[in-house]
Order: structure tokens, then sequence, then C-alpha cells
């Protein structure tokens, strides 16, 4: 499969608009010749366009030169283009599509939803040395859904190839100075299925408008967050497995966080299998995130102090540990439990089980909510000292700081600043926590190590040197944690809104 990542911008030119003069544009010296190509697209979803509601494309392009079956998936700025050759599938998806999609679709079957036809006419944006910075299509559009509604339409667009995202902000002045606006509709689909999508998610809601309103609009974020790592993942991008247990986390810590408001005999079985799911996720991450301290340990060994096999060991041990997390993580993203886990959360979204508190101004439950977080995350803090496991309290302690993190930044939309500033105070605080407990996970990685090496009839005498340096280490921010609480506890600003 090729993947590009597609960043661009859509225009709505009005009947004769005149396209300004782009080398007026940072950087552009000329454009190059026009060419015309006849593009035919046809598009698939499933029934109710859950692709589509998602900012998904699946379609089939003939014509041009990415002519192919593509799937276009949100990226935050812009999107992932995966393309396969048209003859991969002959009139249905090919299945490796199908897979990177599966999270949106829940293995739903997708038909054809709609078709669309473009008379494109085409030039690059050329730098001093002939770079393509940017590539503009002026299209004539004709598309009709299943329904034989059709529709026709014009609108340029202006894609990055080399260029910077400056390009774009330049061109949107340009274009708005010479009569054409930005186009409300990004996609073309959208001109032909529109009216089929649910209405677009509203504003942030503001602080006297009821509580319930925010945590709907936080669930929405996570989900489709969680949504776009999932397909992130299927492309075997392995910063997907953190980013998706982050979203889980985050998901977990709003269920949690502000449960008065909702009907816990729905939520909390959601908040179990969210547990569930970042569990069987951790093996993969733990063995990506270990494999790189172990290593950046060892090169720092001098090297008459460390083992010779010691590099084959951990290229060994962790070649092996990848490949089996990575089965774990592709079963659990096939498997029964983690799609009806992704329909429960999309039900929460659609249909949250408000109850009545949830119907109360923000601003008179939301804050009290963070508070609550604030105040056992202290607890936790004065209990360390007498902490009979001092790892396990720890451990506890940088979980109740995430919570405060994640609580804090559900308020962001409405709070600003107070919000922001608390959540990036207890930011530094799940940091300094997660490089301790990364000691931890790190030196039972070595007495597994270590004891492999015995078996083996390998000297364990590295193993031991890297555990004693990862037990120094943690001893280490044990003390530097001290300065770090008081300074922030000791900023009564930072939790002053909370009331």
């Amino acid at each position: 499969m090729g993947e590009h990542r597609e960043v661009e911008q859509t225009y709505a030119p009005g009947a004769g608009a005149v396209l300004p003069d782009l080398t007026r544009l940072p950087g552009v010296a000329r454009l190059g010749e026009p060419e015309v190509v006849e593009l035919s697209a046809t598009y698939f979803d499933t029934a109710g366009l859950a692709l589509l509601r998602a900012g998904v494309t699946l379609r089939r392009r003939a014509g041009g030169g990415d002519a192919g079956w593509h799937a276009k998936l949100p990226a935050g700025e812009g999107r992932d283009e995966v393309r396969l050759p048209l003859h991969a599938a002959e009139g249905e998806p090919p299945a490796e599509l199908l897979d990177l999609v599966r999270g949106w679709t829940r293995g739903a079957p997708v038909v054809e939803v709609a078709r669309i036809d473009t008379r494109r006419t085409e030039r690059g944006l050329l730098g001093q040395d002939g770079a393509v910075l940017a590539e503009l299509a002026q299209d004539e559009v004709s598309g009709v859904n299943g329904d034989g509604r059709r529709a026709t339409w014009c609108e340029w667009e202006l894609e990055l190839v080399e260029g910077r995202r400056s390009l774009l902000k330049a061109a949107d002045k340009l274009m708005d100075r010479s009569g054409v606006p930005v186009s409300p509709v990004p996609r073309k689909i959208l001109h032909v299925l529109g009216e089929r999508l649910a209405e677009l998610p509203p504003a942030p809601p503001g602080p006297t408008e009821p509580a319930g309103l925010m945590l709907r609009a936080r669930l929405a974020e996570q989900v489709a967050e969680l949504l776009r790592r999932d397909s992130e993942i299927r492309r075997g991008r392995p910063e997907g497995v953190h980013q998706a247990r982050v979203a889980s986390r985050r998901l977990r810590s709003a269920l949690a966080t502000y449960r008065p408001l909702v009907d816990r005999t729905v939520t909390d079985p959601v908040r179990a299998e969210l547990k569930w799911f970042g569990q069987e996720l951790a093996g993969a991450r733990d063995a990506l995130v270990v494999r790189r301290r172990l290593e950046q340990l060892v090169a720092q060994e001098p090297p008459g102090l460390m083992v010779p096999v010691a590099g084959a060991r951990l290229e060994t041990t962790y070649d092996a540990r990848a490949r089996a997390a990575a089965d774990q993580v592709a079963a659990v993203l096939d498997s029964e439990r983690y799609l009806e886990l992704l329909g429960a959360l999309q039900r929460l979204v659609a249909t949250p089980p408000l109850i009545t508190e949830a119907d109360r101004p923000a601003e008179k439950v939301l804050p009290k909510r963070v508070r609550k977080d604030w105040h056992r995350l202290a607890e936790g803090v004065a209990g360390l000292d007498e902490a009979p496991e001092p790892d396990p309290a720890w451990h506890q302690v940088r979980k109740d700081a995430k919570r405060l993190r994640y609580a804090a930044e559900a308020l962001e939309p409405v709070w600003g600043k107070k919000a922001r500033r608390l959540a990036r105070n207890a930011k530094k605080i799940t940091s300094h926590l997660g490089e301790r407990q990364d000691t931890v996970v790190a030196r039972e990685h070595l007495r597994q190590i270590a004891g492999e090496a015995d078996l083996a009839g390998e000297s364990s005498f590295t193993w031991g040197r890297l555990h004693a340096r990862e037990e120094a280490l943690a001893r280490d921010l044990d003390r530097a944690f001290d300065r770090l609480w008081s300074d922030i506890a000791g900023r009564k600003r930072l939790r002053a809104w909370l009331r």
C-alpha cells in the first residue's frame, strides 16, 4: 500500500470567478502548464454512512495520476491517503482497506453510496528552483447519490506538495481578497450526501449551559481520537498503540470524574471494558519503551563492563516480544469484545445516559469535580511515606495526577487558561512519575533478562549493573519529587477557581 499525507484547502468560486495571480504567494515563482484530466470516482460506506460521519473517505477512482483504491483517514492536520492499485479488487473495496476502517464500520458491510465525475484542470505552483510547492486543481464536478439525486458545482483545491502550511494561509487571504472564499463543504462527497449526515457538533457550551453538554463533547472528542489511533495501529504505526491507550484513559477519566452526571449502570461497564482494552495494549507499549530505554543504557556502559553478548541478548529478547505483542494487539482489534466496546462508546456519544445533575449549569457542577480529583491526588502524596509497598503507591499517585490532568483538560474549552494551567502542572507530575514508573518496569524486565541469560550460560553482570542504575535513578526521582510537589501544591491560584 502507498501512503500520502494530504494537506489541502478547498475554495468555492462563484460564477465567472477569475483565478488571482498565485505568484504573489510566498515562494511561488511561476505556474506550470495546465493539464486537463477526466476523473470518475465511486464512493463506498456503510448504510448509515459511518465513514463519512467520521471524516473518512473510501473510494475507487479512475483517471488521473493517482487512479486506484483510496482510503482517506483523519490525521490531525490534513488526512492520510492510503492507496492501492485498481487491479487490487474488482467491484468492492480491497480487504486491506476495509481492515483499516474497521474501527469505524465495526465490520458492517460497505456499499456504493455515490458516484462523482470531475473535469479537472491542474497545474503546479513552482518555486525558484522548479520544486512543486503545491498543486492547484480547478474542478467542474457532477455527482449522483444512490437515490438518483444529482448535484453539480465548481471548486478549486490547493494541495501542498513541498510547500509549508503558511502557503495555504497566504492563499486563503489572497483568494478571499479576490472574492473566492474557503468552501464550507471541504469534501466533494458532502455535496452529494450532506443531507443524510448528522449536523455538525455544536460549539463548546458556555459555563451557564448544562454540564452534560460539556461531558458529551469530551466523550465525542476522545472516541474520535481512539478510532483515529485504531487505524494507525492497523497501519503498523507503533505510536498508535500509545495514543490509543491515552484516549482510552481520557475516556475512563471523564466517566470517573464526572460520574454524578450519568447513569452509572450504563457507564461503569464501559469504564471496565476501557480498562481491559488498555491492559491488552500495555505489553506492546512496554516492549517498545523498555527496549529503547535498555538500548540506551547498554550504549552508555563502559566497554570493559559490558557483557559482549548484551546487545544480541536485547535484540533477540525484544524482537520476540515485539512479534508477540503485535499478534496480541491484532487479535484484540479484531475481537468481538473490542468491536462491542466501540459500539458502546459510539452509543454513549449519540445518546449519553445523562441524569438530572447533568442539567445543572456547568459552572455549578464541573469545577467541583476537578477539585475532588485534586484532593485525591494530595491525599495520595501525603500517604507516600507510610506506604508499605512504595512502588505501587507511587504508581497510584501518578494515576491520580493523570486523572486530574485529564479532568482539567476537559474544561479548557470554557475555563481556558485556568484549566490549561492546572492541566499543564498535573502533566509535570505525571511526566516525573512516569519516568519513575519506567524504572520499575525496566527493573522487572532486567530481572527477567538476567534469568534468561543465566539459563543460557551467559554472565548476568551487565543486567545487574543496569538494575542498580535504575534503582539509583528511582531514588533520585523520589527526592526530586518533593521539590516539584511543594512548588505545585504551594501555588494556590492553580486551584482557586475550583469552587
